[in-house]
């Protein structure tokens, strides 16, 4: 809803994050935001350099408020979480999911958490590219699934009933369609293989 004209408020980086994250974080624009907070425009770049900015800084809003795991936690539950509390920030901000994938440049609170996961699974037995690449997979996998339902539902509504759209052998289920997706199964994969390299230690 729009702020009706008055004295503006007090502006925040924080307060210009949410409203932001309130219009929508993959419709919102500088002038939507600067309408939702009842200010000028040309106002906001006082405190975002532009919309990329205002971005990295919504998305580090976003996840900053969400129940990320405890890193002390063994490595595989470590991961599920981070997919668990990825689908929870993807269903609370829709868009979320590509913008993330395709901000331009790293959002600094997500990388200080993704970094203690890193340090949690090396500490574990991991080598530390191994470890990187556990944390970035069990990241990415849940943007990736949650941005193909989202396709999916779209070409499922044009489709009902699924004729004419080509699928491999084993895509061709109920269950690729629903809910989300193929996603514990390609998690169960990689984390199964993940753990035989563990260094020195029984998976």
């Amino acid at each position: 809803m729009d702020r009706k004209p008055g004295r503006p408020r007090a502006l925040t980086v924080e307060l210009i994050a949410q409203a932001a994250l309130d219009d929508g974080i993959s419709t919102f624009s500088m002038p939507s935001v600067a309408r939702r907070l009842g200010v000028a425009h040309s106002g906001l770049y006082r405190y975002v350099t532009d919309r990329d900015d205002l971005l990295i800084q919504a998305i580090d809003r976003a996840a900053d408020s969400a129940q990320w795991p405890d890193p002390d936690q063994h490595w595989e539950q470590v991961l599920r979480e981070i997919g668990e509390t990825v689908w929870h920030l993807c269903d609370t901000y829709p868009g979320i999911d590509r913008a993330l994938q395709l901000v331009p440049r790293p959002v600094p609170g997500v990388s200080v958490l993704l970094e203690r996961y890193v340090t949690s699974l090396s500490e574990q037995g991991f080598m530390v590219e191994d470890a990187a690449v556990g944390v970035e997979f069990a990241f990415t996998l849940t943007l990736d699934s949650s941005a193909q339902m989202a396709r999916l539902a779209a070409m499922q509504a044009a489709y009902p009933d699924r004729k004419g759209i080509p699928a491999l052998k084993g895509f061709d289920n109920d269950e690729v369609w629903a809910g989300r997706g193929f996603y514990s199964r390609k998690l169960d994969i990689f984390l199964t293989g993940l753990a035989t390299r563990r260094l020195g230690v029984e998976a």
